[in-house]
């Protein structure tokens, strides 16, 4: 279950000293009521976030089902929601809506498969 995009470098205040190749990666994500699709550009061997319009409390537990490009591992991981974005309805924000998920049992080989293709595609943000 992997859809990759590329995005275009970021510019302006974004802008990095390099710069850095972004992804969208398919992330199937199920709780105790729901089952869903989200996206992510944003993953770390600490966790991910969901962008999605669903809704999502601090504490929630989900699991995320993904696959990375160049691996044939597929990452079924429990995970816990550490912080929320709800979706802007001012129209004012340019964040998408979603939530920053931390892993709660990534394994030493599942780090290493992550790590890897984070050095290929370099993360804007390394933490959730």
């Amino acid at each position: 279950m992997s859809s990759v995009h590329k995005n275009a470098p970021a510019s302006g205040p974004e802008r990095r000293d390099r710069d850095r190749q972004g992804y969208d990666i398919q992330v199937g994500v199920a709780t105790d009521h729901r089952l869903f699709v989200g996206l992510t550009a944003n993953i770390s061997t600490g966790g991910l976030f969901i962008a999605s319009d669903e809704p999502f409390k601090k504490g929630d537990k989900v699991e995320v089902r993904f696959s990375i490009p160049g691996a044939n591992h597929v990452f079924h991981k429990h995970a816990t929601v550490c912080w929320t974005r709800p979706f802007d309805t001012s129209g004012t924000s340019h964040s998408k809506a979603g939530a920053g998920v931390r892993f709660d049992d990534l394994t030493d080989e599942e780090s290493r498969i992550l790590d890897a293709f984070l050095k290929v595609h370099d993360p804007i943000f390394y933490d959730v």
